[in-house]
């Protein structure tokens, strides 16, 4: 142990070791409640030619994480978002989940997503810029 050092940069292989690492660990500490330990939510809005948004999101422990919304400028102000959302929380349900959570850029949607019925949690402020993120859950 006395030759250990720190270095930056990683390789692929040491980035999945450590992730992997950390997996186990989490599991052993606290194992789910649920049948799998995680369900990936992938929704996309597209038409024959084009991606024009999508959600990425995925189930653990009885939750969804929504970890992407984007939709593009053109399909933007006409409710795609929102039926995104829509759909994940039913699939959430559909799993049994009894909540949502995400977090946004001050730049991006907190009011989106409030008007959806997601309540702030958590404000992360300090970034140079001003920008703040913010942290939201909505119960289901």
């Amino acid at each position: 142990m006395s030759d250990l050092y720190i270095r930056t940069g990683m390789t692929e292989d040491e980035i999945e070791y450590i992730k992997n690492q950390l997996f186990h660990f989490n599991v052993s500490a606290a194992p789910p409640d649920q049948g799998a330990l995680s369900k990936d939510i992938n929704l996309i809005l597209k038409d024959e030619d084009k991606i024009y948004g999508g959600l990425i999101g995925r189930i653990y422990r009885r939750c969804l994480f929504i970890e992407f919304l984007w939709i593009s400028e053109e399909a933007r102000g006409v409710g795609y978002g929102g039926k995104l959302i829509i759909e994940a929380e039913k699939i959430a349900i559909t799993e049994q989940c009894s909540f949502v959570h995400l977090d946004t850029f001050s730049f991006q949607a907190p009011e989106f997503y409030k008007k959806k019925g997601y309540e702030i949690f958590g404000v992360l402020e300090g970034y140079s810029d001003g920008i703040k993120r913010y942290y939201l859950k909505k119960d289901l």
